[in-house]
């Protein structure tokens, strides 16, 4: 794999040809050759860093990839053959700039597996944001300022095979190869429209996600269409074959729509199969499902169809008409501070902040401040618009 080159990626010339890369991207996959990486981006202000996961072909995500730009240089550091925990500490560190693009997935990804913290972060996905630009996706900003187009079949593509092509070398290393130049294009401009504490907090605020379950894995099977209809042994039948399906991706190492997909395993439930004959017939089952595998799909529906029936867990309440009030009347003051300030509605305040304090209801800072639904930057920015229309939505 060392010394792969990465050819030129992109379907038409690009205008400048200062923006083609100098040589060809390094990669990593020793220690020593981490080492030497490490300490160069130490002795930088700044860098710009990605990653490639595997989210679509394994039952449970990791990083495969990550990839790191400097002036004059592309690398490659592939963490299925050194490991990436040396990273952290330079991730952590508030005087060295991170240049990103969408990074809330990639510090999710990076928290999750490896349990890293991150300051110092420029996110140019929220620069373009904040400065009103058509397009925020990186290739839109690419196509628009560099005239790059990156191969869009790339996003379904397996990061954790080896050794990767070159035109996967090429799509990754793109990913950070421009954000430098695009970030400082982007602070400028940030500059003179008097928008770097507004660029400065929300690159803050999105340092701070954290992994946590989805909703769909807080719900397990009870968050397929139809679940909850079902009759007692159906219910049953759902719940085995979900597990079934969990314990063999898992094994498998596959997501689990390969195992069996959400509408076969409906399908099963709701009209389970009489006998080993029948249930032959299936369709959409993964090959370790039939043949030999097929008595460990049938036992789970017998065990399910025959077993106490489970009782699905209770839905999230309703909001009450006047939680309703609260919540319509935070929205309508929040679309009107972004217009007024030519903002998306969500670089004010998220969504999830406003649904707390309408059900907090705080009638003062102290209270508002009590619910932690806003910091200290926005409490002070905000904090009267968010009580003002409290105020109104109660008639007071």
């Amino acid at each position: 794999m060392p010394g792969q080159a990465a050819k030129a990626g992109y379907d038409r010339p690009v205008p400048d040809p200062h923006a083609r890369p100098p040589a060809d991207a390094e990669w990593i996959d020793t220690a020593e050759a981490l080492h030497a990486l490490l300490e160069r981006l130490r002795a930088a202000p700044r860098f710009a860093i990605d990653t490639e996961s595997n989210s679509m072909h394994a039952y449970r995500e990791r990083i495969c990839l990550v990839q790191v730009s400097l002036p004059g240089l592309d690398a490659l550091v592939d963490p299925l053959a050194v490991g990436i925990e040396p990273l952290g500490e330079l991730l952590a560190e508030p005087s060295i700039t991170k240049v990103m693009h969408g990074a809330d997935y990639d510090i999710l990804c990076f928290k999750r597996q490896y349990g890293f913290r991150f300051a110092g972060l420029f996110d140019t996905m929220i620069a373009a944001r904040l400065l009103g630009w058509p397009g925020h996706g990186l290739g839109a900003i690419l196509r628009e300022h560099y005239g790059f187009a990156a191969n869009k079949k790339m996003q379904r593509f397996d990061w954790a095979q080896r050794p990767l092509p070159a035109h996967a070398i090429d799509y990754a290393r793109y990913d950070t190869h421009f954000l430098l130049e695009l970030a400082d294009q982007q602070q400028q401009a940030l500059h003179e429209r008097g928008r770097d504490d507004e660029m400065q907090h929300a690159c803050l605020r999105q340092t701070q996600v954290e992994p946590r379950p989805s909703k769909a894995e807080q719900l397990g099977p009870w968050r397929m269409k139809g679940s909850r209809e079902l009759p007692p042994a159906g219910r049953g039948v759902l719940r085995a074959l979900y597990e079934l399906r969990e314990a063999l991706a898992e094994e498998l190492d596959v997501p689990v729509f390969r195992v069996m997909a959400d509408a076969v395993l409906m399908s099963l439930a709701q009209h389970p199969p009489r006998d080993g004959a029948e249930l032959g017939r299936i369709k959409g089952l993964h090959p370790r499902l039939r043949g030999r595998g097929q008595a460990r799909l049938w036992a789970a529906i017998v065990a399910g169809r025959d077993g106490e029936p489970p009782v699905p867990p209770p839905l999230a309440r309703k909001l009450t008409r006047e939680q309703n009030e609260r919540f319509d009347a935070l929205r309508s003051w929040r679309k009107d501070a972004a217009a007024e300030r030519e903002l998306d509605p969500d670089l004010v305040l998220g969504k999830d902040a406003l649904l707390t304090v309408a059900l907090a209801d705080p009638r003062d800072e102290a209270q508002l401040r009590a619910t932690e639904a806003l910091d200290e930057w926005e409490l002070a920015r905000y904090g009267a618009g968010v009580l003002g229309a409290l105020r109104r939505a109660s008639g007071s």
